[in-house]
């Protein structure tokens, strides 16, 4: 026969298995939602590097990042670096105002976007692209005109939010390819990148070129409490490193 002592405890732990049922239903839709958002916003970005004229339209509305020989502008804000972004009416107005041609922007390329679909592209003003008629800008009068400096990336890493560091080394390596990768391998012929900056073309041989991933291995060296860690002579003051090496295709 139950009573009413043990009544409630029989109760509130039906209560709490219907709580957890529900909980635990519902946590597989937020994952759900979350994985659709990504979802969306890759095919965005992917649909972006394919439809040039969607490109262009997205640079309309997007936030651009500049380098100056692939050294990202930066501000300093007390015990760290701030990653500054210009709207594409503030870049046109500051090429214009330092004697570029706005076409400039052409030389730009796309890192990423948010997840309200803003575009960022990152744009290099010390590397001329091939297709690009305009001089480089000189980088002492960009940086009194922006209030920034442009500065070593791997000095600057270590002062920067995850965010902005995972950011600019996706524009620092994909503006470093291009620089590299003007000419055809085949043809000697100068190559033209598409709008998004996703891939180069050889007009000559018809030669398409896509960035390439070059794996590394990272190496941490640990004796129980402790591990080694090197540093070179470039580096700032308290700055230091595991090892770290390349790996050949089809090495393990």
């Amino acid at each position: 026969m139950l009573t009413l002592n043990t009544f409630i405890p029989v109760y509130h732990g039906l209560t709490m298995s219907l709580y957890c049922g529900t909980a635990c239903r519902r946590k597989p839709l937020w994952c759900y939602r979350l994985l659709s958002t990504y979802i969306t916003k890759t095919r965005y970005l992917f649909e972006l590097k394919e439809d040039d004229d969607a490109c262009k339209k997205a640079q309309q509305t997007g936030a651009f990042y500049l380098f100056h020989n692939l050294a990202p502008l930066l501000q300093k804000s007390e015990h760290q670096y701030l990653l500054p972004q210009y709207s594409l009416v503030e870049l046109e107005k500051l090429l214009g105002k330092l004697g570029q041609d706005t076409q400039r922007v052409e030389d730009s390329v796309l890192i990423g976007g948010s997840e309200q679909h803003e575009a960022w592209f990152a744009l290099d003003l010390g590397l001329n692209d091939s297709s690009s008629m305009s001089a480089s800008l000189q980088k002492p009068e960009v940086e009194a005109e922006l209030k920034g400096s442009f500065t070593e990336f791997r000095k600057a890493l270590f002062r920067l939010n995850v965010k902005d560091a995972s950011l600019l080394s996706t524009a620092q390596a994909l503006l470093r390819w291009h620089d590299a990768h003007r000419f055809c391998s085949r043809s000697g012929q100068p190559t033209k990148k598409n709008v998004a900056g996703s891939k180069r073309v050889c007009p000559s041989s018809k030669i398409i070129y896509y960035p390439q991933m070059a794996p590394v291995v990272i190496t941490l060296v640990s004796d129980g409490t402790r591990c080694l860690l090197v540093r070179q002579s470039s580096f700032p003051k308290g700055m230091y490193s595991a090892l770290a090496g390349f790996c050949d295709i089809g090495l393990s």
